[in-house]
């Protein structure tokens, strides 16, 4: 499907990664997505981040990334505290994150850095930035360019 003509370059290039879903243990929440026929992915502790992490894909249906916490403090104690457990972050992959936050930001929306690039072990180093959007919420950038010491995609 071709891009809008009302979209800036920059954003027609984010494409849809996955929706981000804190729990407080992943027992329900895999039960739950292997009812609805969700099979397991990669499953990691990610030190940086501090929490557990676990991807689920579907042939037609989004993926979801389970999120529980480690043994120490994480960022997602206070939300599942709160919430218990809920959907909490959209993923898009974007092969020039800068470019399409700034296209954000042109268009009238405030983008506001909660944490920087960063190694994520779930995607083999690749980088992750996470941005509220005020008005939607927050976003996670999977920065797909082509790193040092990285092979591009066949």
């Amino acid at each position: 499907m071709p891009a809008s003509p009302h979209i800036a370059p920059a954003l027609a290039s984010l494409s849809f990664h996955h929706l981000g879903l804190a729990v407080a243990s992943r027992d329900d929440a895999f039960r739950y997505l292997a009812s609805l026929g969700y099979s397991p992915g990669n499953s990691v502790f990610d030190p940086l981040q501090r929490v557990n992490l676990a991807m689920h894909h579907h042939p037609t249906m989004p993926d979801i990334e389970v999120i529980w916490p480690g043994d120490g403090p994480s960022p997602v104690d206070k939300l599942i505290e709160k919430t218990g457990s809920m959907i909490y972050h959209i993923c898009y992959a974007c092969p020039d994150a800068d470019a399409a936050l700034g296209a954000l930001s042109a268009a009238g929306n405030e983008v506001i850095t909660l944490s920087p690039p960063t190694a994520a072990v779930l995607f083999d180093g690749q980088e992750v930035s996470f941005h509220h959007v005020s008005g939607f919420g927050l976003i996670e950038i999977l920065h797909t360019s082509l790193q040092p010491g990285r092979q591009q995609p066949e």
